[in-house]
């Protein structure tokens, strides 16, 4: 279907979920199923991990994200390669985007949100996008999987789109918790938190402005990785005009697991759904296997541990000293 023009908004993105599962049978047929999915919450001291046994997903767990086969295959985001049948909603901020059904859902409301031009997935250049469609899509909570932490395309940049509240994520960063945020900085357009003990560590900015996010965000960047994106899963929500940025640092895209052979084998790729809490499994041997110490180390393995965040902090508390007491 030719694009029509978006002004993009959550009503907008309902409607278009809604005349999409009219037209897709294959869609329609896997947002069907996902009712049905079976899930396991465990309880890994004070936060919860949900698994969710979901076999479409199969095709994002097992894609192939090395250069070599990306480059073999067609990039299944561009605009030229997208199924007949989906409905592509065009919007432009800084750059061009499309708002599309994802076709193999993980989340009631799941949707992709890629640029229009072929480029390579990358935050910092988009970050004022990624707050703007946030702020614009304010019923959903907004992703983005680094292209080393969980890209299934990591060849053409694109955010996701999701049903609030279905992570656990989105309800245990809604209020600061005094065991695991510790807030390292507050001024008057928002704060700058520390996330750890929780598995999958990182920090959480709450922001009243695009300025202070983008801010701090940079002040991140600057301190733990000279100013490149470090590996990252993003998470965005807009309420109460504010925006709450969770970001969760990767040290690893998969864990031994993945390539293991045999019973040890757990198909597990993690992306921003599994750093949310959602920990997404499509085979059924592989949902039956996962238990607290099994999360446990397979989140110890691709995510930081408390010692690294100290160091982070460490770093980054050191620039902002240095930032406050220019002349």
């Amino acid at each position: 279907m030719t694009n029509a023009f978006t002004t993009l908004s959550s009503e907008e993105a309902g409607r278009l979920l809604q005349e999409q599962l009219k037209r897709w049978p294959l869609a329609e047929a896997n947002y069907r199923a996902l009712r049905s999915v079976e899930t396991r919450s465990y309880d890994l001291g004070g936060f919860t991990i949900r698994t969710q046994y979901n076999p479409a997903r199969i095709v994002s767990s097992g894609a192939k994200t090395d250069a070599k086969s990306i480059g073999k295959r067609p990039c299944f985001l561009c605009p030229h390669h997208l199924p007949k049948e989906q409905i592509k909603l065009s919007f432009k901020l800084q750059e061009e985007y499309l708002l599309l059904c994802n076709p193999y859902p993980i989340f009631t409301e799941h949707f992709t949100i890629p640029t229009v031009a072929h480029q390579p997935q990358e935050i910092s250049s988009r970050l004022d996008d990624f707050l703007q469609i946030s702020r614009r899509l304010d019923q959903y909570t907004l992703f983005y999987n680094g292209p080393k932490s969980g890209a299934s395309a990591p060849d053409h940049a694109h955010f996701q789109a999701v049903s609030s509240y279905e992570m656990p994520l989105d309800e245990e960063t809604e209020v600061a918790h005094a065991s695991r945020e510790n807030k390292l900085i507050e001024t008057e357009e928002g704060s700058f938190s520390l996330l750890t003990h929780y598995a999958r560590n990182g920090f959480v900015i709450r922001a009243k402005s695009l300025e202070q996010a983008k801010a701090f965000f940079r002040l991140l960047c600057d301190a733990i990785n000279k100013g490149k994106e470090p590996d990252m899963n993003l998470f965005c929500r807009y309420r109460n005009e504010m925006w709450q940025i969770a970001l969760i640092l990767r040290k690893a895209h998969r864990p031994w697991q993945y390539a293991a052979q045999g019973e040890e084998q757990i198909l597990t790729s993690p992306g921003a759904a599994d750093m949310g809490g959602l920990f997404i499994t499509p085979r059924r041997e592989d949902f039956d296997k996962i238990s607290v110490p099994v999360l446990r180390d397979i989140y110890g393995q691709v995510c930081c541990d408390d010692e690294q965040m100290e160091e982070f902090r460490d770093k980054i508390m050191a620039n902002w000293h240095n930032i406050k007491n220019k002349p």
